[in-house]
């Protein structure tokens, strides 16, 4: 394992807004022509270089569809971190992300301080969702907001770097809190026992 760190997020949001899509061209830079409906959970890994530290992402993949959103809900309570994804073409994937993150909510309880971001996707297509309303609403649900085309590979790196720096960065404040007040350091949401937890619960 030559990595110092890992970090687990999960991506959820509607069927067909382009997760999958997203994360085989954040691991592969690949494109996906032919879509492919995930099926329960999926999952993609990538190491990427903070500062001195070398960190494995581990994201993942969940399906959309109704049948599987309890399987969803059962994952993220052993996310470091989520991305919630829509489809900026389609607006009722846009009001759905209501429902992604009152899942996340009735999980871990509203004032949870877990690290969300929310991904408008397909910004190569005609939008059916005005920007700063996508703001406004990242910004009332305590996430930050990011634009994304999977097909012209933008904003991306930079939504998921993101988000993964601001997971490190706690983790580091957490642990330096700890030695300060003498406690016994926690390394809690980035335990590797984790990683063993999510692989018993996937059946795939």
């Amino acid at each position: 394992m030559n990595y110092d760190q890992k970090c687990q997020l999960m991506i959820m949001g509607d069927s067909m807004v382009g997760k999958t899509s997203l994360l085989y061209r954040y691991q592969d830079n690949k494109f996906m022509t032919n879509y492919l409906a995930t099926v329960g959970i999926d999952f993609f890994t990538k190491e990427e270089v903070f500062g001195d530290k070398k960190v494995r992402i581990k994201i993942w993949d969940t399906a959309g569809q109704e049948r599987f959103k309890s399987l969803t809900q059962a994952f993220s309570r052993n996310a470091d971190g989520i991305i919630i994804v829509y489809d900026v073409t389609n607006r009722e994937t846009f009001l759905n992300l209501k429902f992604w993150i009152a899942c996340i909510n009735s999980n871990l309880g509203e004032n949870n301080e877990l690290k969300k971001i929310i991904i408008g996707n397909k910004i190569d297509l005609p939008s059916e969702v005005d920007k700063s309303e996508a703001e406004n609403f990242a910004k009332e649900n305590n996430c930050f907001f990011f634009e994304a085309s999977a097909k012209e590979n933008k904003g991306i790196n930079e939504a998921i770097r993101f988000l993964v720096e601001k997971l490190i960065s706690h983790k580091n404040n957490d642990i330096e809190g700890r030695v300060s007040k003498n406690e016994p350091t926690r390394l809690s949401r980035f335990d590797n026992n984790l990683n063993a937890e999510m692989n018993k619960s996937c059946a795939c």
